[in-house]
């Protein structure tokens, strides 16, 4: 089995459970106790768990990942409202979006075209979203692991195939965002599909409820000079206006 799949295993049951065990870990992937151990010295290096006697939990003072039902009951009508201004603003026809998997990202599909678009995702609940809501509309999916967590394809088939595509605009989301260091995601494979799908794009859109605003994860998921436009449903607090200003990110406020 690729490291990278045993590493999003194990922050799968992390974030389900709360700690693994080397044990099981090891009976449950055939492997050595050596080799999950480096994959949890690997992970707690990139400030994902922390080692434990026999095992590893997860950081307390990270934001983890909620799985993506969670996270669609949450901040509905902030989300609505981002997501309209957003379609406004940065959708025209004959673009292709490339999407990922966050459901701020995901209630933009209400407010796409009915056709004469094209998504480009790597997530599996935006792909059946736009085939249920916007039946018209061709939809790329990136090939690759699903993660359990998120819906999302990653790990190395997806980050080829998204390699190959050309967007007008990106759209993407982040689980916090503070003055430091801008957008932070707690997983490092969906960090790289996330920085793949604004590879290949014009213009990359951050879109984010102003919950996450003061908030730090794990990881950067995209340096600020990367990011053209954060749209949100409150006005950010003055040092991250500051940030995204050092790096001309213009910031779109939707109406309540």
């Amino acid at each position: 089995m690729l490291a990278t799949i045993r590493h999003q295993h194990i922050l799968a049951t992390l974030h389900n459970q709360g700690s693994v065990s080397v044990a099981a870990l090891r009976q449950e992937f055939q492997t050595t106790s050596m080799t999950i151990w480096r994959d949890l010295k690997a992970l707690e290096e990139l400030g994902l768990l922390r080692r434990t006697h026999g095992g590893a939990c997860l950081h307390g003072h990270f934001f983890g990942e909620p799985n993506y039902e969670a996270k669609n009951q949450s901040a509905f009508e902030p989300k609505r409202r981002i997501a309209t201004l957003a379609a406004q603003e940065f959708v025209r026809k004959g673009d292709a979006i490339a999407m990922e998997g966050g459901t701020t990202v995901s209630a933009l599909i209400d407010y796409l075209p009915t056709e004469h678009i094209s998504i480009l995702t790597n997530s599996l609940p935006v792909a059946l979203r736009i085939r249920a809501l916007r039946p018209k509309v061709p939809a790329l999916v990136a090939g690759g692991w699903i993660s359990r967590v998120s819906g999302n394809t990653c790990g190395p088939e997806a980050l080829r195939s998204m390699t190959k595509w050309r967007a007008d605009v990106c759209f993407i989301s982040a689980t916090a965002f503070d003055a430091i260091v801008g957008p932070s995601d707690p997983n490092p494979l969906e960090i790289e599909a996330k920085r793949a799908l604004a590879a290949c794009a014009r213009r990359v859109v951050i879109l984010l409820d102003s919950t996450k605003f003061g908030q730090r994860s794990a990881a950067v998921t995209l340096h600020p000079r990367r990011i053209d436009a954060l749209v949100t449903d409150a006005d950010p607090p003055a040092p991250i206006c500051t940030l995204l200003d050092q790096y001309g990110v213009r910031i779109f406020t939707a109406p309540c």
